[in-house]
């Protein structure tokens, strides 16, 4: 654990503390999921080696013949690199140049994928079964047999005439789509349905990694450019990305919508070659889910547009100057943006490992080729006599540890980011606890004529001060009077200017510089892994599933959420405090009602709980419960900020995320090294690797835009807690941009913060019910028509 700081005559601030604020030592918590997780981790690590050595990936992109042979691999069959299905011979010809139907079990490798009714190709034939019986009482050999049932099983190899055919995911040959007949659906509906595609985008890594590497660099490289572009301009970066997020948005829910126009079973139209809906789907399900992710992208892109309109840049500009303070600040070094970096390289590594040992686990599969039968008794593959037919089969146990592995592969990723969040809190509450070391500002510029005047004349210092028009959240300022022209003059230094002129950073001479410990990330590193490891694996998991639910609580407080840009707040509508009680006022006080339903019942389970776990070594559920209650009853400025970079946050990931994955998409498909069959690193199926690079940019691009959010909602928090645990003590601790921020919050709690209640699970739902009653009851009285 953290070493624990010495209590002096004035006890300093540490942690972990308890609730009764006495000092505790680290422990472990969760420890059931701590093992269960470790469990399912050494389960990936064996299933991988046995993998390694039975396994062969090649199997992953390479269709087998009717014999079981690799097409393209096996000796006999090395110069047939494409799989081909077999006219069946049960069926008549129809009109035209294709058969009825196919042999799905005959399968031939082919040199070339046939265009044509002129190439001959060796197929296998449905099996001929001839029953007979002998004659009664024959004898042979002085055996005499009293009945006899001779049954007799003929199967051969012949040429039959090609049909037209074209090359699917580098390896197979489909029937070419016609009006004439099915036989292109059946097939993509059919045998390549599931298994071919898995399979291929599986093996298509092998050749795609240089590329889904590069475009994984690139994404960092993205995101340690927007932190630093976000230190030096941060109003105009952000008032850009909520605009470029929000269009951005809108677009690619505009492009989802449009599936539903596409033919869904052709799939060489560049929309369906482009599509990642139509990638993991086919046919009506493909246009189904696309129409349905374009809706749901769109009413995103709309929330979006309702935030960017209402957004009041200033107040999170105050929490931004903060935290820019704790992660690039002059005693931080670059710890804090290394460590993104850090989590990004290692995130590549590890999903690249991983996926590397699905596809050895995905390939360990045997050829079955006792496939006739006889009263339940298979036929012995003997020297003198092979089968013609076999069959590639996964065991029922290899089936069961393939999904372990895939269900294990989720949960590794998840947890791993939770211990990545989790490291941040622990080490921007080691940086909130260094005592303050006051300095002259040194991001202080050329200083105005105005204020230099007033300073060399020691005018008169002026506390206390709030400037109208500029003001928002952040705390009074301090000026100077001097003597002008026409009698006394306050000076006030607004600071730095950004979109509509407001002020984003107060002037100060002196500034409180706090040194990050050297090992503070490493000492976070630890205590995650000895102590809160089970922690973080019950958090990501359940933070991923609630997920989507507080997504949609926030889509509708976009909806139902006034406010002007010049206004200070922005409040939820209730509608009898606007004196209505109409449909529509009923319609928003109802989504009012359920965003505060949502809020109760998922809200709590965010990644906010970290900091609990750090301050005061909690398990799961006690640090979901009372991180979300000490935030709501915390009151002021940190109620009202605390969690305001999410949508930066959002939006900065959509913006990192498209570039590379655009870039991506490009390379694999423009790009001839990639493109050209017959070259060595041909990618198969360049779709499913364009998809897995976008994700591993996603997940790249949340490493970096959490950064800010963390530490600004860990500071936050910090503040709060230390506040309520070590009073009198905050302006030792508090660093100068959030002394600005709080004002006269830094020692006394907001007037208007909350008392918490007892109980407290549904508190703010009673009332929040409780209100809509009172809206339900106003719409009623309103339609009920006058008294004759």
């Amino acid at each position: 654990g953290r070493p624990q700081r010495q209590a002096m005559a004035t006890k300093d601030p540490t942690f972990p503390i308890e609730k009764d604020s006495k000092e505790q030592k680290r422990k472990h918590t969760d420890l059931l999921c701590n093992f269960l997780f470790v469990g399912v981790v050494g389960g990936m690590v064996a299933l991988a080696v046995v993998g390694f050595f039975t396994g062969d990936p090649r199997r992953l992109t390479h269709g087998r013949d009717y014999n079981g042979r690799l097409c393209g691999l096996d000796a006999d069959v090395a110069h047939l690199p494409f799989v081909y299905y077999c006219a069946s011979t049960s069926a008549t010809q129809q009109k035209g140049k294709f058969p009825k139907r196919l042999a799905y079990n005959s399968r031939s490798c082919v040199a070339a994928c046939p265009n044509g009714t002129s190439t001959p190709v060796p197929c296998l034939m449905q099996p001929f079964v001839n029953a007979t019986a002998l004659p009664e009482g024959s004898t042979v050999h002085n055996v005499t047999f009293v009945s006899t049932f001779n049954v007799e099983v003929t199967q051969s190899v012949a040429i039959q005439a090609s049909y037209p055919t074209e090359e699917y995911l580098g390896a197979y040959c489909v029937p070419m789509p016609s009006s004439e007949n099915n036989l292109y659906r059946e097939v993509m509906n059919g045998p390549l349905k599931e298994v071919a595609q898995f399979n291929s985008a599986i093996g298509s890594f092998r050749s795609a990694w240089p590329v889904i590497l590069g475009s994984a660099l690139l994404a960092t490289a993205l995101g340690i450019t927007y932190l630093y572009v976000l230190k030096f301009y941060a109003g105009i970066l952000l008032y850009l990305t909520l605009w470029a997020g929000t269009i951005i948005t809108l677009f690619a829910g505009l492009y989802f919508l449009y599936g539903i126009f596409p033919d869904p079973f052709d799939e060489l139209g560049w929309y369906q070659q482009s599509s990642p809906i139509f990638i993991i789907f086919y046919g009506v399900n493909a246009r189904l889910m696309s129409a349905l992710v374009g809706l749901v992208v769109i009413a995103t892109g709309v929330c979006m547009l309702f935030q960017t309109l209402y957004e009041n840049i200033d107040e999170s500009i105050g929490i931004i100057a903060a935290t820019v303070d704790c992660v690039m600040g002059q005693g931080s070094g670059i710890s804090f943006v290394v460590q993104p970096v850090i989590q990004a390289l290692s995130l590549v590594v590890l999903i690249g490992a991983m996926f590397y040992g699905l596809m050895t686990v995905a390939s360990v599969t045997r050829v079955d080729n006792q496939l006739m039968a006889m009263n339940g008794q298979y036929v012995k593959d003997e020297s003198y006599a092979h089968p013609l037919e076999a069959r590639e089969v996964r065991d029922w146990y290899w089936s069961l540890a393939l999904h372990f592995y895939m269900v294990g592969f989720v949960w590794v990723i998840v947890t791993f980011v939770s211990a990545c969040q989790w490291v941040i809190s622990y080490a921007v509450c080691d940086w909130f606890f260094v005592k303050n070391e006051i300095v002259d500002n040194p991001n202080l510029g050329a200083l105005s004529e105005p204020l230099k005047q007033a300073i060399a004349n020691r005018g008169k210092r002026v506390s206390g001060v709030r400037v109208k028009g500029v003001d928002k959240v952040s705390g009074s300022r301090a000026g100077y009077i001097e003597k002008g022209p026409h009698g006394k003059v306050l000076v006030v230094p607004i600071g730095e200017k950004g979109p509509g002129g407001r002020d984003f950073v107060q002037h100060s001479e002196k500034w409180a510089v706090k040194k990050l410990p050297c090992n503070a990330l490493i000492d976070g590193v630890a205590s995650c892994l000895w102590y809160h490891l089970g922690t973080l694996a019950v958090a990501g998991v359940v933070n991923a599933v609630t997920s989507p639910l507080r997504g949609l609580s926030e889509m509708i407080k976009a909806f139902t959420v006034t406010g002007n840009a010049g206004e200070q707040d922005a409040d939820v509508i209730f509608p009898e405090d606007e004196g209505g009680g109409t449909p529509a006022n009923l319609a928003v006080s109802g989504l009012s009602l359920l965003s505060t339903f949502l809020d109760e019942m998922v809200g709590r389970f965010s990644k906010n709980l970290f900091v609990d776990v750090v301050l005061r070594s909690t398990d799961f559920w006690e640090a979901s419960a009372d991180a979300y209650d000490f935030i709501t009853y915390a009151g002021g400025a940190v109620a009202l900020l605390h969690g305001g970079m999410s949508s930066f946050e959002t939006i900065g990931v959509v913006l990192i995320t498209a570039v590379p994955t655009l870039t991506a998409s490009v390379v694999l498909q423009k790009v001839s090294v990639f493109s050209n069959q017959e070259g060595p690193w041909y990618v198969s199926d360049p779709s499913m690797m364009v998809l897995l690079s976008g994700v591993l940019s996603f997940l790249i691009a949340s490493a970096f835009m959490s950064l800010f959010h963390m530490t600004a909602d860990s500071l936050l928090y910090v503040f709060a807690w230390s506040r309520k645990t070590f009073p009198g003590q905050m302006k030792d601790y508090c660093p100068t941009p959030m002394v600005h921020l709080m004002g006269k919050e830094i020692e006394d709690e907001p007037g208007l913060a909350i008392e918490p209640p007892k109980r407290t699970r549904m508190t703010r739902f009673s009332n929040a019910a409780s209100r809509y009653k009172t809206t339900v009851m106003a719409t009623m009285t309103a339609a009920r028509p006058p008294m004759a």
